[in-house]
Protein backbone atom coordinates (compact mmCIF):
# COMPACT_ATOMS: atom_id res chain seq x y z
CA UNK A 1 0.00 0.00 0.00
CA UNK A 2 1.23 3.46 -0.79
CA UNK A 3 0.30 6.86 0.55
CA UNK A 4 0.86 10.43 -0.38
CA UNK A 5 3.46 12.27 1.70
CA UNK A 6 5.26 15.59 1.63
CA UNK A 7 7.03 16.18 -1.68
CA UNK A 8 10.74 15.92 -2.33
CA UNK A 9 13.12 15.61 -5.26
CA UNK A 10 16.07 13.48 -6.33
CA UNK A 11 18.63 16.09 -5.19
CA UNK A 12 17.21 16.05 -1.67
CA UNK A 13 17.16 12.25 -1.65
CA UNK A 14 20.87 12.23 -2.57
CA UNK A 15 21.58 14.52 0.38
CA UNK A 16 19.52 12.29 2.69
CA UNK A 17 21.44 9.25 1.39
CA UNK A 18 24.73 10.98 2.27
CA UNK A 19 23.35 11.81 5.71
CA UNK A 20 22.34 8.18 6.25
CA UNK A 21 25.77 6.94 5.15
CA UNK A 22 27.40 9.43 7.52
CA UNK A 23 25.22 8.35 10.47
CA UNK A 24 26.14 4.72 9.74
CA UNK A 25 29.85 5.49 9.41
CA UNK A 26 30.12 4.54 5.73
CA UNK A 27 32.20 6.62 3.36
CA UNK A 28 30.57 8.17 0.33
CA UNK A 29 31.32 5.28 -2.03
CA UNK A 30 31.75 1.98 -0.20
CA UNK A 31 29.23 -0.81 -0.76
CA UNK A 32 26.80 -1.47 2.08
CA UNK A 33 25.74 -4.89 3.27
CA UNK A 34 22.11 -4.42 4.40
CA UNK A 35 22.17 -7.66 6.42
CA UNK A 36 25.16 -6.54 8.48
CA UNK A 37 23.59 -3.09 8.80
CA UNK A 38 20.46 -4.60 10.39
CA UNK A 39 22.54 -5.75 13.37
CA UNK A 40 24.26 -2.36 13.70
CA UNK A 41 21.13 -0.18 13.57
CA UNK A 42 20.26 -0.26 17.30
CA UNK A 43 23.78 0.97 18.09
CA UNK A 44 23.55 3.97 15.76
CA UNK A 45 22.45 7.40 16.92
CA UNK A 46 18.78 7.84 16.09
CA UNK A 47 18.13 4.17 15.28
CA UNK A 48 17.93 2.63 18.75
CA UNK A 49 14.21 2.12 18.14
CA UNK A 50 14.69 -0.03 15.03
CA UNK A 51 14.82 -3.81 15.23
CA UNK A 52 14.25 -6.67 12.85
CA UNK A 53 12.83 -10.13 12.95
CA UNK A 54 12.93 -13.04 10.55
CA UNK A 55 9.50 -14.46 9.80
CA UNK A 56 8.72 -17.89 8.42
CA UNK A 57 6.13 -19.49 6.23
CA UNK A 58 3.14 -17.38 5.38
CA UNK A 59 3.62 -14.82 8.18
CA UNK A 60 3.70 -12.17 5.45
CA UNK A 61 1.45 -12.18 2.39
CA UNK A 62 2.89 -14.08 -0.59
CA UNK A 63 4.00 -11.01 -2.54
CA UNK A 64 5.52 -9.21 0.47
CA UNK A 65 9.24 -9.94 0.90
CA UNK A 66 9.67 -7.68 3.93
CA UNK A 67 7.87 -4.88 5.69
CA UNK A 68 8.51 -2.17 8.23
CA UNK A 69 5.79 -1.60 10.77
CA UNK A 70 5.63 0.90 13.58
CA UNK A 71 4.59 -0.62 16.88
CA UNK A 72 4.19 1.91 19.66
CA UNK A 73 7.51 3.80 19.59
CA UNK A 74 9.47 1.13 17.75
CA UNK A 75 10.07 0.24 14.11
CA UNK A 76 10.00 -3.49 13.40
CA UNK A 77 11.40 -4.73 10.10
CA UNK A 78 9.95 -8.14 9.32
CA UNK A 79 11.85 -10.14 6.69
CA UNK A 80 10.88 -13.44 5.14
CA UNK A 81 13.47 -16.08 5.96
CA UNK A 82 14.11 -16.82 2.28
CA UNK A 83 14.74 -13.13 1.57
CA UNK A 84 17.10 -12.80 4.54
CA UNK A 85 18.98 -15.94 3.51
CA UNK A 86 19.28 -14.77 -0.11
CA UNK A 87 20.61 -11.39 1.02
CA UNK A 88 22.95 -12.97 3.56
CA UNK A 89 24.44 -15.28 0.94
CA UNK A 90 24.50 -12.34 -1.49
CA UNK A 91 22.70 -14.52 -4.02
CA UNK A 92 20.30 -11.87 -5.24
CA UNK A 93 20.61 -8.13 -5.22
CA UNK A 94 16.83 -7.92 -5.11
CA UNK A 95 16.77 -9.40 -1.63
CA UNK A 96 19.42 -6.93 -0.48
CA UNK A 97 17.38 -4.05 -1.93
CA UNK A 98 14.22 -5.30 -0.19
CA UNK A 99 16.00 -5.12 3.14
CA UNK A 100 17.51 -1.68 2.46
CA UNK A 101 14.07 -0.48 1.33
CA UNK A 102 12.58 -1.44 4.70
CA UNK A 103 15.46 0.19 6.59
CA UNK A 104 14.76 3.34 4.58
CA UNK A 105 11.12 3.30 5.69
CA UNK A 106 12.25 3.97 9.26
CA UNK A 107 14.73 6.61 8.09
CA UNK A 108 12.19 8.36 5.86
CA UNK A 109 9.68 8.42 8.71
CA UNK A 110 12.31 10.02 10.96
CA UNK A 111 12.89 12.63 8.23
CA UNK A 112 9.19 13.52 8.32
CA UNK A 113 7.99 11.57 5.30
CA UNK A 114 4.84 10.38 6.99
CA UNK A 115 1.76 9.10 5.20
CA UNK A 116 -1.13 11.45 4.77
CA UNK A 117 -3.61 8.82 5.91
CA UNK A 118 -6.65 10.69 4.66
CA UNK A 119 -5.37 10.49 1.07
CA UNK A 120 -4.44 7.15 -0.39
CA UNK A 121 -2.15 7.30 -3.40
CA UNK A 122 -4.00 7.48 -6.67
CA UNK A 123 -2.75 7.36 -10.23
CA UNK A 124 -2.93 11.15 -10.26
CA UNK A 125 -0.38 11.57 -7.47
CA UNK A 126 3.09 12.39 -8.82
CA UNK A 127 5.90 10.07 -7.77
CA UNK A 128 7.68 12.79 -5.80
CA UNK A 129 4.74 12.70 -3.34
CA UNK A 130 4.55 8.89 -3.21
CA UNK A 131 5.90 7.46 0.03
CA UNK A 132 6.86 4.17 -1.65
CA UNK A 133 8.63 5.93 -4.52
CA UNK A 134 10.55 8.13 -2.09
CA UNK A 135 11.64 5.12 -0.01
CA UNK A 136 12.59 3.09 -3.10
CA UNK A 137 14.57 5.99 -4.54
CA UNK A 138 16.28 6.61 -1.20
CA UNK A 139 17.25 2.92 -0.94
CA UNK A 140 18.76 3.11 -4.43
CA UNK A 141 20.68 6.29 -3.60
CA UNK A 142 22.07 4.73 -0.41
CA UNK A 143 23.05 1.45 -2.09
CA UNK A 144 24.47 3.10 -5.24
CA UNK A 145 25.74 6.60 -4.37
CA UNK A 146 25.31 8.86 -7.36
CA UNK A 147 28.73 10.51 -7.39
CA UNK A 148 30.58 7.23 -6.79
CA UNK A 149 28.72 5.32 -9.47
CA UNK A 150 28.93 7.77 -12.36
CA UNK A 151 30.33 5.98 -15.39
CA UNK A 152 29.91 2.46 -14.03
CA UNK A 153 28.21 -0.10 -16.22
CA UNK A 154 25.16 -2.10 -15.22
CA UNK A 155 27.35 -5.13 -14.60
CA UNK A 156 29.80 -3.11 -12.49
CA UNK A 157 26.95 -1.74 -10.37
CA UNK A 158 25.65 -5.26 -9.80
CA UNK A 159 29.06 -6.65 -8.89
CA UNK A 160 30.43 -3.77 -6.80
CA UNK A 161 27.26 -2.76 -4.97
CA UNK A 162 25.42 -6.09 -4.87
CA UNK A 163 22.20 -4.82 -6.42
CA UNK A 164 19.78 -6.43 -8.82
CA UNK A 165 19.82 -5.90 -12.55
CA UNK A 166 16.55 -3.96 -12.24
CA UNK A 167 18.05 -1.63 -9.61
CA UNK A 168 21.17 -1.08 -11.72
CA UNK A 169 19.05 -0.27 -14.74
CA UNK A 170 16.91 2.13 -12.75
CA UNK A 171 20.06 3.93 -11.56
CA UNK A 172 20.72 5.01 -15.16
CA UNK A 173 17.38 6.81 -15.34
CA UNK A 174 18.47 9.28 -12.69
Amino acid sequence: MDYETKPTNRQNLRLFAKLFRSICGFDFSEPIDPVALLDRLPDLEGFQDVRYEIVYGDSLPGNVAAQCIKEDDEYVIQIKDTVYQGAYERKTGGHRMHIMHEIMHSFADKLGFKPIFSRRLTKDTPCYKSLEWIVMALAGEVMMPYEATKGLSEKQLMEQYGVSKAAAQKRFKY
